[in-house]
């Protein structure tokens, strides 16, 4: 396999041209040096981003807490002959720098839309979070309605999980105001392709990692209240995807809430649907990536005017 190597972007803007080109180059062995997509300059820090394909909208992917964008290592190529499919690395992970905190999801948003607009990635956009990512994308959407084509919420957080898991007992992944964070939670995905486990693992090590992490996990009822107080989801296209019910002991019982809250996100568009994936796996994307690349083609085909959508033979 050829080593591609590939010239870091310090640019403010890029044309997506540009991008497609520099990612292609480096896609084949991503390392620590040679990131497939570029850098993007957002604030006094820059971002990782990496496009494939061509046409509108485009799909732009949302990470979990503690992840990166090498977690749809198995969808953006699909949805990219489908489209143009961005994935992007939020401060502190993957290849991009750290950034300011706190690390809440207004401040993620504000940086994402800066990051597409000096990219030159034009609206409008699918926005597909999983997990953390979900908070993120509904918030974008809800404060930049006109640029919002979809959603696909895998495993999505929702706002009110915090307080239900405590009403239940059971113990819940955010902590309380004042309560000190300590130790890493993220783990690197079983499911990610064996050649990029070692890469992931690499990123745990970068200096800014772990301040990011910390900072994302301790401002999640932030997060969430900013979810509370934004204005409701635009009437668009959206798939809910949950992964199923396990069967054993407190699992039950979590999955089944989780499940419940999964069911209210699929309600909060008239165009909504929610589909079960057939894995226990909380990263559906890796584990079941065809249900993912499904519900992105169902939201596209319902979102692009009926003079684009293909004629069925």
């Amino acid at each position: 396999m050829r080593h591609a190597t590939l010239s870091v972007l310090l640019l403010s803007a890029l044309s997506c041209s540009s991008l497609t080109r520099a990612s292609v180059e480096a896609r084949r062995e991503p390392s620590l040096d040679a990131p497939p997509g570029a850098f993007v300059q957002v604030g006094d820090h820059r971002l990782h981003l990496y496009c494939e394909g061509e046409g509108s909208p485009v799909v732009v992917f949302d990470s979990g807490l503690g992840s990166s964008s090498l977690d749809w290592s198995r969808v953006q190529p699909d949805v990219a002959q489908l489209t143009r499919a961005c994935v992007y690395d939020r401060a502190g992970y993957g290849w991009s720098d750290p950034g300011p905190g706190p690390r809440d999801s207004a401040t993620i948003v504000r940086e994402l839309q800066e990051l597409l607009g000096h990219a030159g990635v034009a609206p409008p956009y699918v926005l597909v979070g999983h997990s953390f990512g979900g908070f993120n994308v509904r918030l974008f959407a809800s404060e930049h309605p006109d640029e919002t084509a979809a959603l696909v919420l895998i495993d999505s957080s929702h706002e009110q999980q915090f307080e239900r898991f405590d009403e239940a007992g059971l113990k819940s992944a955010a902590p309380r105001a004042g309560e000190i964070v300590i130790g890493n939670p993220a783990l690197v995905p079983a499911n990610l392709p064996d050649d990029l486990q070692e890469l992931a693992r690499s990123f745990t090590m970068r200096a800014g990692f772990m301040a990011t992490l910390r900072s994302e996990l301790g401002n999640l009822r932030v997060s969430a209240g900013e979810l509370r107080a934004a204005a409701p989801l635009p009437d668009v296209p959206l798939v809910v995807i949950s992964h199923r019910v396990r069967a054993d002991g407190v699992s039950v019982r979590k999955d089944k809430l989780w499940l419940d809250m999964q069911q209210e996100l699929a309600t909060r568009t008239s165009r909504a649907q929610l589909v079960m994936a057939d894995t226990a796996d909380h990263y559906v994307q890796l584990s079941e990536p065809g249900v993912v690349v499904a519900a992105i083609r169902t939201v596209l085909a319902e979102a692009r005017p009926a003079s684009e959508r293909p004629t069925l033979q």
